[in-house]
């Protein structure tokens, strides 16, 4: 069976350098370039539908994080795998809370990378072995504990409402999309159990530092 590949990176140069470590396998095609996550949703709406997504997690519009949330919602079935880069812990821990299978940081070979598309579509996951080794300890805890911690970048937008930035402003200061902000400010509900802002202002008050 041809393994049918969509690819997601804001920079033309990298798409390019996949396509020519996949170039030379018969058993492989790409589907889909894009160049940011909204790009990506779209594609994979329109089809032809993948059998796997490659996706960098830092992208404009609509990054990795946001992208993947949705299309593992819509295609639980299409397993995402996420470029990464070193310094991208944080961002790497989202990933899984949105879905992602995989991750192989953007210094992979062409083994590695095809053992990694080819783990994912025979239903295991796939974790670089170049990945820092504080990921042992996250990938080791249990379901329960990664679903009711928030993550770096949610405390930091908790903090940020807190503060009483509104969701443009906090686009603007964190250079993400409004979009991805919205998704954010969700999950922190929903972890937290609570539903008004003001119940997640007291919050953040009494559990994060400030440095007002």
């Amino acid at each position: 069976m041809k393994i049918k590949v969509a690819i997601a990176d804001d920079h033309k140069l990298f798409i390019d350098g996949i396509k020519s470590i996949l170039s030379n396998q018969i058993d492989v095609k790409i589907v889909i370039e894009a160049a940011n996550g909204l790009e990506l949703v779209k594609a994979v709406e329109k089809g032809p539908l993948p059998n796997v997504i490659v996706t960098d997690i830092r992208m404009p519009v609509m990054d990795g994080i946001a992208a993947t949330k949705i299309l593992t919602k819509n295609y639980p079935n299409i397993p995402v795998l996420a470029l990464t880069m070193f310094d991208q812990s944080a961002d790497v821990f989202e990933m899984l809370e949105a879905g992602a299978k995989g991750f192989v940081t953007k210094e992979a070979d062409k083994q590695e990378l095809l053992a990694a598309l080819k783990s994912l579509l025979n239903g295991k996951k796939y974790f670089s072995k170049n990945l820092p080794e504080n990921f042992n300890s996250w990938f080791s805890s249990t379901p329960d504990e990664n679903e009711l911690a928030l993550t770096r970048r949610e405390k930091e937008i908790l903090g940020l409402i807190a503060k009483g930035r509104t969701t443009l402003q906090m686009a603007t200061e964190l250079k993400l999309s409004k979009f991805t902000i919205d998704t954010h400010r969700k999950n922190i509900h929903k972890k937290l159990g609570i539903k008004s802002n003001t119940g997640l202002v007291n919050y953040a008050l009494k559990n994060l530092d400030l440095n007002y």
